[in-house]
């Protein structure tokens, strides 16, 4: 893969790797909903979940519809044609390709004859940024996996999500599994950093262990107070409601887990801005860090993400 202009290997992903293929061997009852931050790496993971998946499962789609039909929907050309076909009828829009994905069982018994399968995956990167509503998404996906058209021996759905609102919508409801990919270890980051040569301990502690944000730090010449000062601009950060909420807000720079305690007002709005996150059953153990503001039930997504909030925190010096 592409890292800050370079060629990387895949790394260290081993232990979630194998815990979702373990999954996949036994086939779910319900769809897996991989939640984490963004830029954590869940795309490069369902891309090589992928590859590992076609070499046992008969059927085997990918759809990212933030890169768009050709490079995002990934499947045989025999099933792709057939996923393409629906989503035209259903309107082309990225929207309708999610929809005839989740239609795939329909589409293997109506277009391509097939009446039973040993086994359908269907890994869903990102897509409730272009769906209408996330609870009647899941719900279908839900579907897919209790009432296949065709006869499966066993069905892997896993839909992965950087979106906190979502997940809180989906999260009220029995329909999925939820569980946490967080960023890279420490010894998954020097593997990583390795590749392209950087200074470990200085990324580490500015990115948390996030490829994205390592590749943002890269882009502006790995200057910390550039990449802050435009999450903060691009953000767009609320200041009436932190100020609002000032005390617990600057107690949850310290301890993230303190948002335990606050209104749900300021926890949505910082999960709908992608500056927290929450952990759910994590596929592999994160270690509690106060330094990169990881918590046991929350933490910010990078410490990035936290010294933006730092800086809309100064920008209320004086305020009640």
């Amino acid at each position: 893969m592409r890292f800050v202009g370079r060629y990387v290997c895949f790394s260290n992903r081993l232990t979630e790797l194998e815990e979702l293929l373990e999954m996949a061997r036994r086939g779910l009852s319900m769809p897996l909903l991989i939640y984490g931050p963004e830029g954590c790496g869940k795309t490069v993971l369902l891309r090589y979940l992928y590859q590992r998946l076609a070499e046992g499962y008969e059927y085997v789609i990918y759809y990212s519809p933030l890169h768009g039909v050709d490079e995002g929907l990934v499947s045989t050309d025999d099933v792709k044609k057939a996923v393409i076909s629906l989503a035209n009828a259903f309107g082309g829009t990225l929207a309708a390709v999610a929809e005839a994905v989740l239609a795939v069982g329909e589409l293997l018994a109506k277009r391509l004859g097939v009446r039973r399968a040993g086994g359908i995956a269907i890994l869903l990167d990102d897509v409730f940024q272009a769906v209408g509503s996330v609870e009647l998404y899941v719900k279908k996906a839900l579907t897919v996996v209790e009432h296949p058209p065709i006869e499966v021996d066993k069905t892997f759905v896993i839909i992965a999500s950087s979106e906190g609102v979502g997940l809180e919508a989906v999260g009220r409801h029995l329909w999925t599994n939820i569980k946490t990919l967080w960023n890279l270890d420490k010894e998954g980051f020097k593997e990583l950093i390795s590749q392209i040569g950087g200074d470990v301990e200085r990324l580490w502690k500015r990115s948390g262990g996030n490829p994205r944000a390592v590749e943002l730090l890269g882009d502006e010449g790995w200057s910390v107070e550039k990449v802050i000062k435009k999450m903060y601009r691009a953000d767009n950060i609320d200041l009436k409601l932190l100020a609002r909420h000032k005390a617990i807000v600057e107690r949850a720079v310290e301890d993230p887990d303190a948002l335990l305690e606050a209104p749900q007002e300021l926890t949505r709005y910082l999960l709908s801005k992608n500056l927290v996150a929450r952990i759910i059953d994590p596929i592999r153990r994160i270690e509690r860090d106060k330094e990169l503001g990881i918590g046991e039930e929350y933490a910010w997504q990078t410490p990035l993400h936290r010294s933006a909030v730092e800086i809309a925190l100064r920008q209320l010096k004086g305020a009640p």
